[in-house]
């Protein structure tokens, strides 16, 4: 029996101190092999296998199920033949103290507890044995620094009785038993390896001792004895000589398809080889630690990280020395390249400095701001063939401390705000100095950051560690800027990843004020004629425009048309919605009949009394507007305004027009004047798009072929209309003018109509369009050609089944979108950036200039008025220094067709594309009263709300008066209104806004019996 191997209760994680049996997977008297799961025992974190790498057969005595037992204590063995099978007897967890404890030469170190404590001198009665904990994935030995409690003390379950030192900081040992401390103890300032007894707890007071110990150290390699003969005959092969046993890292993972020894695997955790390559030369194919040598011998010295001699008499490295150059060496394995640039600082400096928070956490989150637009910096190679995508930005920073380099790791950088950053960095600093991080403050950041610069060094480029895909090193300020040097893992991001998230980076740094918000106003000091000139004058200018104004800053607006308005006032809102009223009135009048009301369905409209009404609607207002321009002290140029540097532009006046109602035409340049200014708003609004239909460019010079622009100019309804474009100019011009008798068709290239329309209610609207009697509406439809002249057109197109259709009528609409118009602006000559066609603007509405603004049309997005309203007066708010953004999730629309189609927020689909947990309620119009007694019934209305906080995130509509009933929606999603508000609200009866507070309640309703 002296032969025996002993089967231990595993440390299977760092926090682990014993474990509960859970079930033997062999029997006494079964033969066991090399790598054979024996029993499985649940940890405090999971249920784990118990593996053992002897053969022989399975003998008692058996700890018994559901029995607890310390880490490293008995709870079976293994012999080698049958004859000396025990059968009868079990093992009570912690009772065994007295048991030999064999060790396997194949057996990782950390799992052998060796000190000068033996088990003979244990004191009487010792009902647990106090070990050296493991910390850190990368601890072998710890360090006493102090015993907080001293033999003889009453220790209860959770008590602190010692602080050690590990590689990183000093910790506290905790124990979770009762009982009395007794020694040997090991001295203060012992080194003492993981698992190894530093003290014990007895039972009894009086069988206390006092006794201290001298622990011994690891194993090393050289005086690793050879396995006994008795030991070869069950299979072993003896212990290489060539290396020693890793003293930290963590074991590569078992291998697919074979058996691998624990040293085995650590040995190729530590040298970073893929165990799944090697061919085991142990019995039955195992992998041992000799066939790892061999392989590291392969692969290189990089690899290997051979040990190479040095004349002298070194001092031994102090844990944290020791754990840099184990991190040191494991770099060695990654392809790495190195990317640079610069970026001016100041600003950044300036704005941490007014925010009170340290200019290293300010950096750190300009890293995270920019990296959510580069996710890929974030993420990290994991072997074999895996990257692992992370979401979570914890930004490990190096600070120098005595004894070496230690890395807190700012967690969560991503949503956090920059004093809760600062408040958390201001403590890790204070426990990185007194050696006090847990590894929860330095463990696993997934991006890093070293800051030599202020050291004074002008360039330096540094390592990454595995687990990481790049480290930002940043050099000293020179005359070109801060020098920011990217080492990134060749495997995870390849140059054109890392160039761009550096270009953001750098972007991010030199405009704190988009994402820190404003540092103060934004007019920079100097003798401009003018605070702001905003180019445009439609609603986003205008409102920008006034806004400033009324805070006394020295405006001009420069508008291409003698009354300001924009595209909205004289070419979009406005004028269709008069042409709507029209409408409207036709189709009620084919209500009044079920109400009893007749003689008023045989309607007819009149052409020039419409057009007279509408033209009067747009002078007048295009009126009061100038006024109250003019009348808030704004200068109102008529011309258009092109850059000539970042600080002037040229107002050409040589093509300006008495004629609100035609769009303007850029000049030739030969009248005008310069002007100087401090900050620019660019609110120019966006024309008609028309794409490349062969015939569609000679249809629009000889009018067959009309846009939003040239539309006003019919001097009658069409008989027939082909409408190109299902957006909602589209939509509402193909449904008026069949409401006005027009036979209409209306083509769309995509899958269903209007694109920003919650999926169903745009779904139910080409429904109901089919359903007009003079609409046909066909999707993934491709318009092929068009010919003829005003008034006989010819429109060939494909259906979705991609059959060929011809349709003769008198006009066709362009209605296929709008794209901004920025050549003329020269934009190059002020540095502002576009991409895309758009001009780039964060949510403050800045550009890539911090003093030139952009707003509405021109930066793409939602394309209505009242998000360039918006825009408009966030430019406003952050020249004047104020913190304001505009956020889209918020924002809202209306198409104006019968039912109308509207939103506000976000629906289900784009909740969950931003990781909301969303759900909804809808409410048919059709159980309405009040559209019952109207004939209104068609339609619905829906809420959507974050499961999690029961806030209200957008309202979706089709309805008739959806354009009166958004307001309440807007004001929940605005107001981030839960449910229960809107549920508790007190709505009149009979009306359709009772609607929402009973969708409310159902939704409520549902969400509670789901937690049930």
């Amino acid at each position: 029996m002296s032969d025996r191997y002993t089967i231990k209760m595993p440390q299977l994680s760092d926090t682990m101190t014993e474990g509960v049996l859970v079930s033997w997977e062999k029997n006494i008297g079964d033969p066991v092999s090399r790598g054979d799961i024996v029993a499985t025992v649940e940890t405090d974190k999971a249920i784990m296998d118990v593996e053992v790498f002897r053969e022989g057969f399975l003998s008692g005595p058996l700890a018994e199920i559901g029995s607890t037992i310390p880490v490293n204590d008995p709870i079976g063995f293994i012999v080698a033949s049958v004859e000396e099978v025990v059968s009868e007897g079990a093992l009570d967890g912690g009772a065994s103290q007295s048991l030999p404890l064999e060790t396997d030469s194949d057996t990782p170190a950390e799992n052998i507890t060796e000190t000068s404590i033996t088990p003979s001198a244990e004191p009487e009665g010792t009902v647990a044995v106090i070990k050296m904990p493991q910390l850190s994935d990368t601890m072998t030995e710890g360090v006493v620094v102090s015993w907080e409690k001293k033999p003889g003390d009453k220790i209860t379950r959770g008590t602190i009785v010692a602080q050690v030192e590990t590689d990183k900081a000093i910790m506290d040992v905790e124990v979770f038993q009762e009982g009395y401390l007794s020694g040997p103890i090991v001295a203060e300032d012992s080194v003492v390896p993981v698992g190894g007894a530093m003290a014990y707890l007895v039972e009894q007071k009086d069988q206390v001792i006092s006794d201290t110990a001298v622990p011994s150290s690891l194993p090393d390699a050289s005086t690793q004895a050879v396995p006994s003969s008795s030991t070869n005959k069950m299979g072993a092969r003896p212990a290489s000589t060539t290396a020693s046993l890793p003293k930290a890292g963590h074991p590569a993972p078992r291998p697919k398809n074979a058996v691998a020894s624990p040293y085995a695997r650590r040995l190729a955790g530590e040298k970073g080889i893929d165990i799944n390559r090697i061919h085991g030369t142990g019995p039955g194919g195992a992998i041992v630690a000799e066939d790892i040598l061999h392989a590291i011998g392969q692969q290189g010295p990089a690899a290997a990280a051979p040990e190479i001699h040095v004349p002298g008499d070194g001092r031994p490295m102090n844990p944290m020395e020791q754990a840099i150059c184990q991190s040191m060496t494991a770099s060695l394995t990654m392809p790495t390249f190195h990317v640079s640039i610069h970026a001016k600082p100041e600003k950044l400096t300036q704005a941490a400095k007014k925010a009170g928070i340290s200019v290293t956490v300010a950096i750190a989150k300009a890293c995270a701001v920019a990296m959510q637009k580069h996710p890929s910096l974030n993420w990290a190679y994991q072997p074999e063939y895996r990257i692992v995508e992370r979401s979570n930005i914890d930004i490990g920073m190096a600070v120098a401390v005595e004894g070496g380099l230690v890395v807190p790791v700012l967690r969560h950088c991503e949503d956090r705000d920059l004093d809760d950053l600062n408040n958390d960095w201001k403590a890790l600093l204070d426990k990185a100095r007194s050696r006090r991080l847990t590894p929860d403050d330095y463990a696993n950041p997934t991006f890093m950051v070293s800051n030599m610069g202020m050291m004074g060094v002008s360039y330096f480029d540094a390592i990454p560690t595995p687990g990481t895909a790049a480290i930002l090193a940043i050099s000293t300020t020179t005359e070109q800027g801060m020098p920011l040097t990217i080492t990134a893992d060749h495997r995870v991001v390849n140059g054109a990843d890392v160039a761009q998230y550096l270009q953001t980076l750098k972007q991010t740094i030199e405009q704190p004020e988009s994402w820190m918000g404003p540092m103060g106003p934004a007019i920079p000091e100097g003798n401009w004629d003018y605070d702001v000139v905003v180019i445009g004058g439609g609603p986003g200018g205008e409102d920008c425009a006034r806004d400033l104004a009324g805070h006394g800053i020295k405006v001009a607006m420069i508008n291409d048309a003698p009354f300001p308005g924009g595209e909205c006032l004289w070419r979009g809102c406005i004028p269709s919605k008069a042409w709507r009223a029209a409408a409207d009135r036709i189709r009620d009048r084919a209500h009044d009949a079920h109400l009893g009301v007749k003689g008023t369905t045989k309607t007819s409209l009149d052409w020039n009394a419409l057009e007279k009404t509408r033209r009067n609607v747009l002078e007048t207002r295009g009126d009061m507007a100038l006024k109250t321009d003019k009348g808030v002290r704004i200068d109102v140029i008529q011309g258009y305004g092109r850059f000539e540097t970042d600080h002037s532009l040229f107002v050409d006046t040589s093509g300006n027009s008495d004629d609100p109602h035609v769009r303007a035409t850029p000049g030739n340049g030969k009248e005008g004047r310069s002007i100087s200014f401090g900050c620019a708003v660019i609110a120019t609004g966006a024309p008609p798009f028309v794409p490349p239909i062969p015939g569609a460019e000679e249809g629009l010079k000889s009018g067959g072929v009309l846009t939003s622009d040239t539309v006003w100019s019919l001097k009658n309804p069409p008989r027939k209309l082909a409408v190109i474009g299902g957006g909602a100019i589209g939509v509402e011009m193909a449904q008026i003018f069949q409401d006005f008798g027009s036979e209409v068709i209306l083509l769309e290239a995509m899958p269903k109509i209007l694109q920003e329309v919650e999926q169903e209610i745009a779904g139910q609207l080409a429904t109901i369009l089919n359903e007009d009697p003079n609409l046909t509406v066909y999707t993934n439809a491709k318009a092929n050609k068009i010919s003829g002249k005003p008034g006989k057109m010819t429109l060939t197109f494909s259906d979705a089944d991609n059959k060929a259709h011809t349709f003769t009528c008198d006009h066709i609409l362009m209605a296929t979108g709008k794209r901004p118009m920025l050549d003329g602006l020269q934009l190059d000559k002020a540095g502002v950036e576009s991409e895309n066609g758009v001009i780039r603007a964060n949510a403050r509405c800045q550009t890539s200039v911090p003093h030139i603004f952009a707003v509405g049309d021109v930066i793409g997005g939602l394309m209505l008025a009242h998000t360039a309203g918006q825009q408009g007066r966030v430019a406003a708010s952050t020249i004047l220094g104020e913190d304001m953004k505009y956020d889209e999730s918020k924002d809202s629309g209306v198409i104006f067709t019968r039912p109308e189609a509207a939103f506000v927020g976000l629906s289900v689909t784009q909740a969950k594309e931003k990781g909301i947990d969303a759900v909804e309620v809808k409410m048919p119009m059709s159980i309405d009263a009040k559209a019952m007694i109207t004939n209104e019934t068609l339609g619905m209305i829906k809420i959507v709300a974050d499961k999690k906080t029961e806030r209200i995130i957008g309202v979706h509509f089709l309805a008739d008066h959806a354009d009166t009933l958004i307001g309440e929606g807007v004001m929940m999603v605005s107001g981030e209104m839960t449910l229960s508000q809107v549920a508790q609200a007190i709505h009149p009866h009979p009306t359709q806004t009772e609607m929402f507070g009973e969708m409310a309640r159902r939704l409520l309703s549902r969400l509670r019996r789901s937690k049930k």
